[in-house]
């Protein structure tokens, strides 16, 4: 979508890469019914703690608010009982890459968040 933007110059593109990258990082919030709530019961409390920094960095970088609210769900991990007997660092990698590519995609596409030079 994005290379369509670039090319063709066409907002709906634009529109269409937030609005879908929005939806998918509402869906890596750790809490209950959402997708990364089944992942996040195969991370340990160090991997929260990466996690969580990672969300915190990426709110401030792109200035996207949805961001904080995945770390609000990373927060509430933390205070779980449901630890795994065994961490899975590459769970955490991949969830830790997915959010990195879903923020860069808000910030390469025009629209709301800080505004960059």
């Amino acid at each position: 979508m994005l290379l369509r933007l670039y090319g063709t110059g066409y907002g709906l593109w634009a529109a269409l890469a937030r609005t879908t990258a929005g939806r998918n990082i509402l869906n890596l919030t750790p809490v209950w019914v959402l997708d990364a709530g089944q992942a996040a019961t195969a991370l340990s409390k160090a991997e929260c703690f990466v996690l969580l920094a990672a969300c915190l960095l990426l709110w401030l970088v792109v200035g996207e608010g949805i961001f904080f609210l995945v770390a609000a769900g990373v927060t509430y991990r933390l205070f779980t009982k449901d630890l795994p007997p065994q961490p899975s660092p590459a769970i955490a990698g991949y969830y830790l890459a997915v959010l990195a590519s879903l923020g860069a995609i808000l910030w390469l596409t025009p629209g709301q968040g800080l505004a960059r030079p």
